[in-house]
């Protein structure tokens, strides 16, 4: 079910996989079976829509706008993006004590009236530790909750980068180690992303992790990669380590200055969301079909908490 869901939030319609026969070993399986179909009547349980939402608190980007949508049957054709908008709900950011820190009004585009966001109504910025509550409730539907610990800030040790000999004004690439501090005594889950700015602190390029030392006789080796989460089973002695070559294209020949890192501090539930969509995309035809995480009690999506730490190496 929440592979719908996802889809209202991806703008991908959900797949059902299916194991693809090959070769002539596929040919005479379809022969074998070509006379014996037979018709299959499957009864589809009633569905309720419930309401659906994702959104994360994070201390480096705080005060993001949220899409508050329902829920249908797998079988529904019904576009979610254009009709599944919830638009009259009740949206609210309360601590452990019940009082409020932030809420939420519902905001039309300008260019199409019926669709929109909510938006802020208060700047806020969550605290490290600290416990958080969303509540979303809406006529027609039941009240949907979701709670979490904001993450601590997590040190970085060290970093250093060595450019290769090779770049130019357009391409960029090199050698990058960041050595972080892992809180011990529990399970904690990261994310790094990787920029280049120029002496206006503007971004010229987004950094990925080079693909030409990630296998070994054609067999992926798993290792951490930036943009995507990771635990820390990676952990040595309360140390985790990167160190990978990386890359970038620099879009109009603009000289960058600084490379800038960011480690994000991610809860556990948004650690689990990050790596079921990812499976969910995997382009695999012997896959079986699977639900993304959710971690909202009386609906579907997730609420996830993010605390930044960012660092600068100067080029």
């Amino acid at each position: 079910m929440f592979a719908v869901v996802f889809a209202l939030f991806s703008g991908k319609k959900p797949r059902i996989r299916k194991a693809r026969a090959l070769g002539l070993f596929g040919l005479v399986l379809a022969g074998a079976l070509g006379g014996c179909e037979t018709d299959v009547e499957i009864e589809v349980p009633a569905h309720t829509p419930k309401l659906t939402v994702q959104f994360n608190l994070n201390t480096e980007e705080p005060n993001q706008s949220m899409f508050i949508g329902r829920s249908q049957t797998v079988l529904s054709g019904e576009d979610l993006w254009r009709n599944g908008l919830v638009k009259d709900a009740t949206v609210a950011i309360r601590d452990k004590n019940g009082v409020l820190w932030q809420g939420f009004a519902f905001s039309p585009f300008d260019y199409n009236p019926d669709q929109g966001l909510y938006r802020p109504t208060n700047p806020f910025t969550p605290e490290p530790g600290q416990e958080y509550a969303l509540t979303v409730q809406a006529p027609g539907f039941e009240a949907i909750e979701s709670r979490l610990v904001q993450p601590a800030v997590v040190p970085v040790n060290g970093v250093s980068f060595q450019p290769d000999r090779k770049n130019d004004q357009f391409n960029f690439s090199g050698m990058l180690r960041i050595q972080f501090k892992d809180i011990a005594d529990q399970r904690n889950y990261y994310r790094l992303f990787v920029k280049l700015l120029d002496d206006q602190d503007r971004v010229v390029g987004n950094v990925y992790t080079a693909n030409d030392n990630g296998d070994i006789f054609g067999e992926e080796v798993e290792r951490i990669e930036l943009f995507k989460v990771f635990d820390d089973g990676w952990a040595r002695q309360d140390e985790i380590a990167y160190a990978g070559k990386i890359e970038s294209y620099i879009g109009g020949g603009i000289p960058p200055t600084h490379l800038e890192v960011t480690l994000q501090h991610i809860t556990a539930d948004l650690y689990l969301y990050e790596r079921s969509k990812n499976n969910y995309q995997e382009d695999n035809p012997f896959a079986e079909p699977l639900n993304l995480h959710s971690n909202v009690r009386n609906g579907y999506g997730t609420f996830g908490g993010i605390t930044a730490t960012r660092f600068k190496i100067r080029l």
